[in-house]
């Protein structure tokens, strides 16, 4: 087994990002995203690779290595195209409460050759119109200019743009500028720390910005109620992470949303799951 990606020779890696891109070789995952007022408001899809040697299970790890490998574009039109067949599945009612839906794409995809038209046939195919591109902060974008043109032209068909993990990576305040972003999203690493000073100051300062340029936001990893509560007083817009709910397969999100009770008591619900515990 191999120790980490370094050790893999360049043709292991293509063999194994082309078995990755296979219908079978990739889990998603569907996260729900919350309202501050506890609404159901989307979700988010999540991919990991299930069958893979560790490290390469997690996105962080192999997400990197499709963008060294120029095979981001393919990975993410894949997950693109999985996610919208998945959610096919659903009611067409239950389809309504998980809209808009957030699939990431990597700054490589979007100058990558082609991508575009990729996204509008596999969109034009697929009457689902509520949809969120969130940029990921893993690689540079080399032209802005060009980006904004692309999701420009993709907001035609009702994709918005999302700007994720703000001030982390390659997402700073050049490409916020550069781009026509609807939201940025908040790093579950701020959010961790969200109690810490200088942390609270920095979450501060990103929603300070995102309201003076009109755009929504959302904060990941959520782990508790006092994470929610004080999010919530910032001026955050929305929320995700395991307090509120997990990621989970897509018949599970479909059982989810129908069973949802009256989106404004999530906060009353973990109350009482807090006093039950006494």
């Amino acid at each position: 087994m191999h120790n980490s990606i370094e050790a893999i020779d360049a043709d292991e890696r293509i063999t194994a990002l082309q078995a990755m891109i296979d219908p079978n070789g990739l889990e998603l995952a569907f996260q729900p995203k919350f309202r501050s007022s506890g609404a159901l408001a989307g979700a988010e899809v999540l991919v990991r690779w299930p069958n893979a040697v560790a490290p390469w299970q997690q996105p962080e790890q192999f997400v990197r290595l499709a963008e060294q490998q120029r095979m981001s574009a393919a990975l993410d039109l894949h997950v693109l195209s999985q996610a919208i067949t998945q959610l096919k599945s659903l009611p067409e009612k239950t389809r309504a409460h998980v809209a808009p839906v957030s699939v990431n794409v990597s700054a490589v995809s979007v100058l990558e050759e082609g991508f575009i038209g990729s996204v509008k046939q596999v969109l034009a195919s697929n009457q689902f119109p509520r949809l969120i591109l969130e940029l990921t902060e893993t690689a540079p974008l080399k032209c802005i200019l060009r980006a904004s043109k692309v999701f420009s032209s993709l907001a035609r068909y009702g994709v918005s743009l999302s700007i994720d993990d703000f001030l982390h990576g390659h997402n700073d305040l050049e490409v916020l500028a550069g781009l026509p972003a609807r939201e940025v999203k908040i790093d579950r690493k701020d959010v961790s720390s969200l109690h810490q000073r200088s942390t609270f100051q920095r979450v501060s300062a990103i929603i300070t910005i995102a309201k003076q340029r009109n755009l929504l936001v959302t904060a990941e990893g959520v782990e508790n109620h006092g994470q929610w509560s004080l999010l919530r007083s910032m001026g955050c817009d929305f929320c995700q992470g395991f307090w509120l709910a997990p990621p989970m397969k897509i018949q599970e999100l479909g059982s989810f949303v129908e069973n949802y009770v009256a989106p404004e008591r999530v906060e009353a619900m973990h109350e009482l799951r807090r006093l039950a515990s006494y």
